[in-house]
């Protein structure tokens, strides 16, 4: 088949930035591009670090880029935002579309994949015969939605990271055709036996600290300020120690806002157990997971999938983890505690905790379920879009 992928806008794919998104997109046209399934045209958002990278030397994946950051794309979308009011999206992700589209036009496609974009399927159903399939991995197509009939109108089929996410949809309308295809990590980089290329001292911790760790954004529906709670509730155990791994916002992070500014202070006054990195490089996410003792991961929102928990399991960590959303998908088999997200968190935290140090021979062995592998999740992904992109 003849598919275009369109992206968030957002970020680059190849994932020079980082993302989730990205990253999985990057493994699923690395599948394509070893077995030759499909010719696929990406259209992505433009970064200069793309120019090098091997991907685009690909001969069945195609990479086209627009250029939001230069001077006349920024220019010509606040023009088009204000001739458009009507826009489903922010004017520069309705400009992304609209440059998309000029990009792809004239070239016949079986399939047009929106990657997290269910909105764009309004726009595109009145200008194409391709078949549309929507990516969704956000809770972004539910009763609540803005058009949510005209979006599953739009769109032929939807394919989901999780069950939680095709009950959401399955909400707004039953009739809505959906597949569920999870999340796949490397299983390469991430395994129990993988190098630990940090060592404990250089974070402030020693060889005997029960290391606590937390990867992610820094922001607050992720519930990072109940872990610190958590931790200061364990005053009584003084080698119970916190690594936060993150920024607030992928490689643009900032190192100060108000949240991050406030959790800095609390950790300042609790003598060296809590140790923040900043944001890292996804290449180096093992490395951190490899020197910890149990994972995090405290979500106050209702997370679609969980890919932290995932990357956690694949190390061999416990993890302790909020109940809602997809998350609890991504532990079953595993040994891990589940806690109420809208209970009182830190002391919920804290006393999974305690259970997993005092017994933590009970809680030792995970291993990643072979649903979350790349392979699969690949296979699982050109399989949902055969099945739905033949008429």
């Amino acid at each position: 088949m003849k598919i275009a992928i369109l992206t968030s806008g957002v970020l680059p794919v190849p994932a020079v930035q980082g993302g989730a998104v990205e990253n999985l997109l990057d493994a699923a046209l690395a599948y394509n591009d070893l077995h030759h399934l499909h010719d696929i045209t990406v259209v992505s958002a433009y970064h200069p670090n793309v120019q090098q990278h091997p991907a685009l030397s690909s001969a069945v994946n195609h990479y086209l880029y627009i250029d939001r950051q230069s001077r006349r794309h920024r220019l010509m979308a606040k023009v088009y935002g204000k001739l458009h009011h009507d826009s489903y999206y922010h004017y520069q992700l309705e400009y992304f579309l609209e440059q998309a589209y000029r990009l792809l036009r004239g070239q016949h496609f079986d399939v047009i994949l929106l990657e997290n974009r269910p909105g764009f399927a309004i726009k595109l159903r009145c200008r194409t015969k391709a078949r549309i399939l929507s990516h969704v991995h956000t809770d972004l197509v539910n009763p609540d939605t803005p058009l949510v009939q005209s979006i599953i109108a739009s769109t032929d089929a939807f394919i989901c990271v999780s069950d939680y996410i095709r009950r959401r949809i399955a909400q707004a309308s039953k009739e809505a055709p959906s597949a569920v295809v999870y999340n796949g990590l490397d299983t390469q980089s991430f395994s129990a036996t993988a190098e630990c290329s940090i060592s404990r001292q250089s974070l402030g911790f020693s060889d005997h600290d029960f290391v606590v760790i937390y990867t992610g954004r820094i922001v607050p529906k992720k519930g990072v300020k109940e872990l610190v709670q958590a931790i200061q509730l364990l005053s009584d155990d003084p080698q119970v120690k916190l690594l936060v791994v993150g920024g607030d916002n992928y490689a643009d992070s900032v190192s100060s806002n108000p949240y991050l500014d406030e959790l800095h202070a609390m950790g300042s006054q609790m003598q060296g157990r809590v140790s923040f990195t900043g944001f890292v490089p996804y290449a180096q996410l093992p490395a951190y997971l490899r020197l910890s003792q149990v994972a995090v991961v405290p979500s106050r929102i209702n997370e679609a999938l969980g890919m932290s928990s995932i990357e956690a399991t694949a190390m061999g960590l416990p993890v302790i983890a909020t109940n809602d959303g997809g998350i609890p998908e991504t532990l079953v088999g595993q040994k891990h505690i589940l806690i109420d997200k809208d209970g009182d968190l830190p002391t919920q935290i804290a006393d999974a905790i305690r259970r997993i140090r005092t017994h933590y021979s009970d809680f030792t062995g995970n291993r990643l379920a072979p649903r979350f592998t790349q392979d699969a999740y690949a296979q699982s992904f050109f399989e949902a879009i055969k099945q739905y992109g033949i008429q």
